[in-house]
């Protein structure tokens, strides 16, 4: 795993700072204390502390916690996961004890490892520094300006096991009686039966292409003719159209903040680049990094707007929010998976190419990374 996909796993986790002692005497008290400081010591091995923030660190990186989510000392999730740090602070303290750290391989291993950690700690101060709400803000803007909204129709459907069964379903909305009664008493779609068939809105791009046919022919108020699907014969009706809605800033908010965050990162690299002496002694003929990785290909000025980075994409919690939804949700009782096709927003594509560093090979952000346990010397 690549330094820059573990310094992209700390925009999930920030370091903890501190100490706190407690003894057996004062037990009620320490864990009160635990439960609002994450400095506290979670549990001391053989004298040597873990702390309440190392348990918390564990937590996000097993992905137990998001955002700025925290857990309750006395809950199970945070003593199974202090039970995973004891065990691999005894194993630490019995390497240590049998002179492992001091051979060679330990030695490099143990200073790989504190240069992750500390790289981490550097994004974590560039995120707190230069990603605010301010740049969101902006960035949201500037994508919501660009976006490509569409038209969604407002869909009720009934389905029948055959093509006589819906006939005679179609004879009686033809005969007057209200489409949501019929559905509700004759559709064989649990899902959506007592709703009236309301299956909500959805755009052609959304939908099946039995359904996008639906809503392309169908008038507003209309009822469709019969048609066929894996779940059966249907009819369906366009109650409403309206012009689709642009995402909010929260449902964005996930995705803008990797964004924003790559392009810090990638800000430092450049700089850091720029004024230290690198010497690869393994490429051939050891030629000097010629090509910016961060710089994005110019514009197109013939081409559209680019579309907004990909909305979809699994990314780093925000520590102030909650995890993105993503563009689109997902069907839910009342939206079956037969009427809709599977999530892909038509306007969101890949966001800008992110590379590693000094490699040219496009990586995909990962989540929450565990800071390497060989940098942790007991």
């Amino acid at each position: 795993m690549g330094i820059r996909n573990r310094l992209l796993g700390v925009v999930a986790a920030l370091s903890a700072a501190g100490l706190a002692a407690c003894s057996g005497g004062e037990a009620a008290g320490a864990a009160a204390a635990a439960a609002a400081d994450p400095s506290a010591v979670a549990a001391l091995v053989n004298n040597q502390a873990i702390y309440v923030s190392d348990v918390e660190l564990e937590a996000r990186v097993q992905g137990v916690l998001e955002g700025d989510e925290r857990l309750q000392v006395d809950s199970a999730e945070f003593n199974e996961i202090l039970d995973q740090l004891i065990d691999i602070k005894l194993l630490a303290i019995e390497a240590v004890g049998r002179g492992l750290d001091q051979e060679p391989e330990a030695r490099h291993r143990l200073e790989t490892a504190r240069d992750n950690i500390l790289g981490n700690i550097l994004v974590d101060r560039i995120v707190e520094e230069r990603v605010d709400e301010a740049a969101i803000r902006k960035m949201y803007e500037s994508q919501i300006a660009i976006w490509e909204l569409g038209d969604e129709a407002h869909i009720r459907h009934i389905v029948a096991p055959s093509r006589e069964e819906i006939e005679k379903v179609l004879a009686e909305l033809k005969s007057g009686v209200d489409f949501a009664v019929v559905a509700s008493r004759k559709s064989i779609d649990e899902a959506s039966r007592m709703e009236g068939g309301d299956l909500g809105y959805m755009t052609e791009e959304e939908a099946t292409v039995e359904f996008a046919k639906v809503i392309r022919e169908t008038p507003t108020g209309g009822v469709s003719k019969p048609f066929q699907t894996d779940m059966g014969w249907h009819v369906a009706k366009i109650d409403d159209r309206r012009k689709e809605k642009p995402p909010s800033i929260e449902e964005l908010r996930g995705p803008i903040l990797k964004h924003l965050t790559m392009m810090q990162i990638g800000e430092v690299l450049k700089e850091l680049r720029q004024g230290a002496k690198i010497d690869k002694q393994t490429s051939p003929r050891n030629l000097p990094l010629e090509v910016d990785t961060f710089d994005l290909p110019p514009e197109d000025p013939s081409r559209p707007a680019s579309p907004p980075p990909s909305f979809e994409a699994s990314v780093p919690a925000s520590p102030a929010s909650p995890a993105p939804e993503t563009r689109n949700p997902p069907a839910t009782a009342t939206q079956p998976d037969a009427a809709r096709a599977p999530s892909s927003p038509r306007t969101a594509a890949p966001s800008p190419a992110e590379t590693a560093p000094g490699t040219g090979a496009t990586t995909q952000p990962s989540g929450p990374v565990s800071e390497s346990r060989e940098g942790d010397t007991p």
